[in-house]
């Protein structure tokens, strides 16, 4: 089974039934039974800002509550070894200072985002996401997928 992790703005776009998220199933079938979409727990975290500043009626909340009952929601925990070293790691390179591999340049990436690379580098799954903070750890470290 292939493995995807969805970045926030693409569960956004799920939620919201947009014509993104239309094109993205009928290319990566997300949702199929063939694929485990997989969001790390920040993702969840973010939306809730959503839901907190009261900007969803009950209709996008369900329909919220039932796409997240079909992916897979990896916690951030500190107990997974190899989810921190390669945070360190991610998060180095993104900067510029890892040490032997450096990027030439620092990316300005936020934590979260850092910690949904992690997690599709981790769970080998592929990236999917609408925006372009993954770009430099396309190909070397992960495979993004960017609509």
């Amino acid at each position: 089974m292939k493995k995807f992790v969805l970045d926030t703005g693409i569960l956004l776009h799920y939620v919201r039934q947009s014509d993104l998220s239309q094109k993205i199933e009928s290319e990566l079938n997300l949702l199929s039974q063939n694929v485990v979409p997989v969001v790390a727990s920040v993702s969840i975290g973010e939306i809730e800002g959503f839901l907190q500043r009261g900007q969803w009626g009950e209709k996008k909340i369900k329909r919220l509550k039932n796409l997240i009952s079909k992916i897979v929601v990896i916690d951030i925990t500190a107990e997974d070894e190899q989810l921190m070293k390669s945070y360190a790691t991610l998060w180095n390179y993104s900067k510029n200072i890892l040490p032997g591999d450096r990027l030439g340049k620092s990316i300005g990436i936020g934590q979260n985002d850092v910690w949904i690379a992690v997690l599709a580098k981790t769970a080998h799954a592929e990236l999917v996401t609408i925006d372009g903070d993954f770009e430099h750890l396309d190909s070397k470290w992960i495979t993004v997928h960017k609509f």
